[in-house]
C-alpha cells in the first residue's frame, strides 16, 4: 500500500485563471482549484542527494489519480541507481476529487491543455519542494498533458515517460461517439447512481476487467462519492427510486464531465439556413477547417502530434500491444520525435517499448511489467544527468558573471573612425 511506502500529503491550489474554452466554467472569471497528491517515499536516505528526482504525473480521463499509487510503489521498488524525492500528481480540474472542490463551477466544456497550465502553476507553486532533475510521465491523456507542458517549457523536465498516450493525427477506432458502439455512447448513457459502493463495483465490472486488486480497491474507495451532488442533490428522491436505507453513491467524476474529457462537440459547424461548413473562432478556434462537418472532435492528440519534432526532453515511449489507439500512426510520430528545431535530437534520446498482450489500461492490470521499461530508462537519463550538471558546473567556475567575455569583444567589432556618437535607435 501507498501510505506503508509513502508519506502522502495532500494539497489544495489554484487552478490557471482564465480557461481555453469560455464554456468551461459557469462564469468565466471562475478560478478552479487542483487536490493534488505528494508522495514523498518514507525510506529517504537523508540528506537527500542533490540528483533526487521528482516525478509530476497525469492521470488518464476519468481515472482517478489514486488509481496510480500501485505504479508508484512498484516504481519504488524498483528504482536503483536513482533516489526518488517525490512524486506529485494533480486530479485534472473537472475530475476526481478537482472535480468535486469545483462542483459549482463547473460547466460543460474541457481544453485538455487546460490541465497542463494547472500544472505548470502547481509546478511553480511548489517549486522550492521540487529542485531539478524533475521527470513528467503521463498514461493516455496524462501522456498528452505531460508533453504540451514539456512544450510550454522545453528545459522543465530532463525526461518524460509516456504510457500509452493520447497523440496521433486521426481518432480512435471508437470514431467520434455518433454510431454505437463506442466507449463515448456508453459513457453518455451509463446508469451512474447505485445504492452503495459493492454495487458500483460490480456495474463497473466490464472496465475493471484483469486489474491488479490493489487498484480494484482504489477504485472502491475514490471512484465513488456518496449524495448530495450538484448533479443529484435530493438524497430521499434517490433512496426511494432505488429502493434503499443506505445513502446512494454515483460517480467521482460525471458521467457528462468524463464525456466532455474525451470529446468535444462541434454541433454549430453548419450553418442552419445555408448548410455551408462553418468555423465559429469565438469557441471552435482549434478546429480544423477541412474537418469543420465532423459533429464531434478532440483538437489535442492531432495538434500534439504534429509538434513532436520540436519535443525538448529525452522521451520514453511504452505502448500497448493491445491497445485501441492507433500505434501505428504513433510509430510514426515517434520516428520524428525530437528531430526538429528545438528538439533532443532524437536518435538515442527516443525510445520505444511495446508490451505485447497488454491493453490501454495496462497500469492498472500488469503493473510491474509496465513499471520496468520505465525504472530502466531512468536509471540511464539520470545518470546523463548528473554528467552534464558536472560539465556545466566545472565551465561555470571561471565565468565572469558581470562582464561579457572576450569574444564577444571580438565579434562585435568597433565603431568607425567617422563616427563620434552611438547610432541612432530606432522604436519598435
Amino acid at each position: 500500500m501507498s501510505s506503508n511506502k509513502f508519506t502522502v500529503t495532500e494539497h489544495v491550489v489554484p487552478g490557471c485563471y482564465i480557461r481555453e474554452y469560455p464554456g468551461s466554467t459557469v462564469h468565466q472569471e471562475d478560478v478552479l482549484k487542483l487536490h493534488v497528491k505528494q508522495y514523498s517515499p518514507k525510506n529517504q536516505q537523508l540528506p537527500l542527494p542533490s540528483d533526487a528526482v521528482t516525478l509530476i504525473a497525469a492521470h488518464g480521463v476519468g481515472l482517478p489519480k489514486e488509481l496510480y499509487e500501485p505504479l508508484w510503489d512498484e516504481l519504488l521498488e524498483q528504482a536503483a541507481g536513482f533516489q526518488i524525492r517525490s512524486i506529485w500528481v494533480a486530479d485534472c480540474a473537472s475530475m476526481g476529487m478537482s472535480g468535486v472542490l469545483n462542483d459549482d463551477k463547473l460547466s460543460l466544456d474541457c481544453s485538455w491543455m487546460d490541465h497542463a497550465r494547472d500544472l505548470f502553476l502547481m509546478i511553480n507553486h511548489f517549486h522550492e519542494q521540487m529542485p531539478r532533475p524533475l521527470v513528467g510521465i503521463g498514461h493516455s491523456f496524462g501522456g498528452n498533458i505531460i508533453t504540451n507542458l514539456a512544450y510550454m517549457h522545453p528545459r522543465l523536465f530532463s525526461t518524460v515517460a509516456l504510457i500509452d498516450p493520447v497523440i496521433q493525427l486521426t481518432p480512435p477506432p471508437m470514431g467520434f461517439g455518433t454510431d454505437p458502439p463506442s466507449a463515448i455512447n456508453w459513457t453518455l448513457r451509463r446508469d451512474d447512481i447505485w445504492p452503495n459502493r459493492e454495487a458500483a463495483l460490480r456495474a463497473s465490472r466490464s472496465l475493471l476487467h484483469g486489474w491488479d486488486p490493489r487498484c480494484i480497491a482504489r477504485m472502491a474507495e475514490v471512484g465513488f462519492r456518496e449524495l448530495p451532488t450538484q448533479l443529484y442533490p435530493d438524497v430521499e428522491a434517490q433512496k426511494a427510486r432505488l429502493n434503499t436505507t443506505e445513502t446512494p453513491v454515483t460517480l467521482t467524476t460525471t458521467k457528462y464531465q468524463d464525456l466532455i474529457g474525451s470529446i468535444r462537440e462541434n454541433f454549430g459547424g453548419r450553418d442552419p439556413i445555408t448548410g455551408r461548413i462553418v468555423v465559429n473562432r469565438d469557441t471552435h478556434a482549434d478546429m480544423d477547417p477541412l474537418a469543420a462537418f465532423i459533429p464531434m472532435y478532440r483538437p489535442e492528440p492531432r495538434s500534439t502530434f504534429l509538434r513532436l519534432p520540436s519535443l525538448r526532453p529525452s522521451c520514453l515511449w511504452v505502448l500497448a500491444g493491445d491497445t485501441y489507439m492507433n500505434s501505428d500512426e504513433i510509430r510514426e510520430g515517434i520516428k520524428v520525435c525530437g528531430t526538429g528545431v528545438g528538439g533532443s535530437g532524437g536518435g538515442e534520446k527516443v525510445r520505444e517499448v511495446t508490451l505485447p498482450g497488454l491493453g490501454h489500461l495496462m497500469p492498472f492490470q500488469e503493473i510491474k511489467k509496465v513499471t520496468e521499461p520505465v525504472v530502466a530508462w531512468l536509471i540511464g537519463e539520470l545518470e546523463e544527468y548528473r554528467t552534464k550538471e558536472k560539465q556545466w558546473a566545472t565551465q561555470r567556475e571561471e565565468v565572469n558573471h558581470f562582464v561579457l567575455g572576450e569574444k564577444w569583444f571580438k565579434t562585435l567589432k568597433p565603431l568607425g573612425k567617422t563616427r563620434d556618437k552611438p547610432p541612432r535607435k530606432e522604436k519598435m
